[in-house]
């Protein structure tokens, strides 16, 4: 590939979970050797840091930047931005395991879309338009599900209001534009979503790579967080709407899945081939979170039907697709 990659890993602790199965999923990849692979840590126990180190000695084509202390998701991540060398830079969280191929595969569509500025790939754990239908009990079902779901269909970057960075190739371009992440989102939650509105603002599009699957481990649910981790949450939330107005759209991901639905839809009316299987998995996706309220739930089934019966693809169909993948 002509364009240079570089690739930052932000790690802070639990590294056996973590930042070594992450470092072990990209040795794997045939294009490890050409890129620029940073790894930035921010203040980890004394483990990981030992761990770290080790991983130095085996992979010497890595960079690794030890932090005095930790400086956030935000800060931590300009780290190793202000030292890339690529052309495209690739955000990907410690907790995300990328397929051989995959990363180069997220990368070409900036070759087909000069306007392209961020494109993030499908995912089994995310909160917006990323996330796919996942049924398997381990890493390698849901892996072997999310790269079915990928190689089943053209190569295509779907229209997207915000990208989750879990896994994120942002172009020089958009970076030079308007710089790196906001560090005053301090520790994290909601950055990517103000870069993502950034972004747009600066004329950029974003995209969601249909033909990419990146697997990511994920968090713990937000009933089972922290009370400061809610505070920070709720702070962050209104540091967006501080900077780009009240218009701001939190969708939730019912809304996402009836968003991606939707483009299927508006392509197969100007007579594009729609992927079947890819339909199938985001209406087995739209349907496994239905709201608890009575009156939500009929709404939004209600508009989910709608589509679905624009689409001509029946639900059984979609339900048996989704339970043998």
């Amino acid at each position: 590939m002509s364009m240079k990659i570089s690739i930052i890993i932000l790690s802070f602790n639990h590294y056996e979970e973590t930042t070594r199965k992450c470092l072990h999923a990209l040795s794997a990849d045939a294009d490890f050797p050409n890129w620029d692979v940073i790894v930035v840590d921010n203040a980890s126990d004394a483990n990981t840091q030992a761990h770290l180190k080790a991983a130095q000695l085996e992979y010497p084509n890595v960079r690794f930047i030890f932090n005095a202390q930790n400086l956030g998701f935000s800060a931590g991540n300009n780290v190793g931005i202000k030292i890339a060398a690529g052309d495209m830079l690739i955000l990907l969280n410690s907790d995300a395991f990328p397929s051989p191929g995959m990363l180069s595969r997220l990368v070409e569509h900036f070759e087909h879309d000069s306007q392209l500025g961020m494109v993030g790939p499908v995912t089994n754990a995310a909160g917006n338009e990323q996330c796919i239908y996942a049924s398997g009990k381990n890493i390698d079902e849901v892996i072997e599900e999310g790269l079915r779901y990928a190689l089943n269909g053209p190569h295509e970057a779907l229209p997207a209001y915000r990208l989750d960075f879990f896994c994120i190739a942002i172009s020089r371009q958009v970076l030079n534009a308007i710089g790196g992440l906001d560090e005053e989102f301090g520790r994290g939650y909601y950055e990517d979503f103000d870069y993502s509105l950034r972004a747009r603002g600066a004329g950029f599009k974003l995209g969601v790579a249909e033909d990419v699957f990146v697997y990511h481990r994920g968090s713990t649910s937000f009933g089972k967080i922290p009370k400061e981790t809610k505070e920070l949450l709720k702070r962050n939330k209104r540091l967006v709407i501080k900077k780009h107005g009240s218009k701001v759209v939190f969708s939730h991901l019912r809304q996402a899945n009836l968003s991606i639905l939707s483009e299927y839809l508006n392509r197969k009316l100007a007579g594009f081939d729609v992927p079947h299987y890819r339909i199938a998995n985001r209406l087995q996706k739209a349907y496994s979170g239905l709201p608890k309220s009575w009156f939500k739930r009929w709404r939004y089934l209600r508009a989910l039907a709608a589509v679905e019966k624009k689409l001509a693809i029946d639900v059984n169909a979609s339900t048996e697709i989704g339970s043998n993948t």
